[in-house]
């Protein structure tokens, strides 16, 4: 199954047990209704702000979301404001190429990305797509909420 199909399945099922219209989730998760509408269609995926967004709302994890892990009973929230993230989520992925010894280039490459992509990343032009981070939770045995500042509560 897809990455897009898995978030999709993921989120509607969160919508309907827990009685959540599109409308409601638009307003209290901060994201466009035209998106989640997306989502629910398996048309796109969000961007690591709207995914932490809804993960934060439903107090899933990011990893549940993406399908990374099957439990989704755990209470989690973004411990930093959103804005962030993206700040976190260098220093997060430094620290892993520091204890990995990894250069830009050796990253990209086990990542099957190019090096100006990591660069982006590390110069916060950027930030990874969801299947992204789920390659670098992989690579680097962790979970994504990691990279998005998000702890179990």
């Amino acid at each position: 199954m897809m990455i897009t199909e898995i978030f999709s399945s993921k989120l509607c099922q969160l919508m309907q047990t827990e009685k959540v219209s599109i409308c409601k989730l638009s307003i209290n998760a901060e994201v466009q209704r035209k998106s989640i509408s997306l989502y629910l269609q398996g048309k796109c995926m969000p961007r690591y702000d709207s995914l932490a967004r809804i993960a934060d709302y439903f107090m899933v994890s990011a990893d549940y979301l993406l399908g990374k892990e099957e439990d989704y009973y755990a209470s989690y929230k973004t411990v930093c404001a959103i804005r962030e993230i993206p700040e976190h989520f260098v220093k997060c992925l430094e620290k892993f190429m520091n204890e990995y010894n990894l250069s830009q280039g050796e990253l990209s490459r086990r990542l099957h990305m190019q090096q100006a992509t990591v660069s982006k990343w590390l110069h916060q032009k950027a930030m990874p797509e969801p299947d992204a981070f789920l390659a670098l939770a992989k690579l680097f045995d962790c979970k994504v909420d990691y990279f998005l500042n998000r702890e179990q509560i």
